[in-house]
């Protein structure tokens, strides 16, 4: 009797050893055949120097599939000078063509900006960050501005922030 059970246990072990195994070949082909999720993908077109009271354009190039956007649900540029995210402006970019989009700033002061191009579109969301140095400004090391520190908020209302504060 003994020798029954100990044969049973031995055959459904290799029987269960022989279905992981062609449990894991199947997973390996499923990975083979997964077709390849499309990114959004931002370029954040924006020249390193500028002078002080300079003007220029900052341009977001959106493409999904490498195909142009020309729907983007949001394109945001945040901009603040290094060392003061907590007093950064926004500007929604205004759709050019091909995927371009657009909205104007002035470097008013000699300091290093840092900048994001927030964009929503293809359901998906993506923020390049990009410096730009005003006049002789030099960069800092020490704060310089770590994306993953950044806090996205959902823009709305001051009171809507507050709220979130509290909690």
């Amino acid at each position: 009797m003994k020798k029954q059970l100990f044969f049973i246990v031995i055959i459904l072990t290799a029987m269960l050893a022989a279905c992981a195994s062609n449990d894991a070949d199947t997973a390996e082909d499923d990975d083979d055949e997964l077709p390849e999720l499309a990114a959004l993908e931002v370029d954040f077109d924006v020249p390193e120097h500028v002078e002080v009271g300079e003007t220029i354009d900052l341009t977001a190039h959106v493409s999904f599939d490498d195909e142009p956007v020309e729907d983007a649900n949001e394109v945001l540029f945040e901009i603040w000078t290094q060392g003061n995210a907590d007093d950064s402006v926004e500007f929604e970019g205004d759709h050019q063509e091909n995927g371009t989009y657009t909205a104007s700033f002035t470097f008013e002061e000699e300091a290093v900006y840092e900048m994001y191009a927030h964009t929503t579109a293809e359901g998906q969301h993506i923020m390049p960050l990009e410096t730009v140095i005003a006049g002789d400004a030099e960069p800092s090391e020490e704060d310089a501005h770590d994306e993953m520190d950044h806090e996205h908020h959902e823009h709305g209302t001051d009171e809507d922030d507050d709220e979130q504060e509290e909690e």
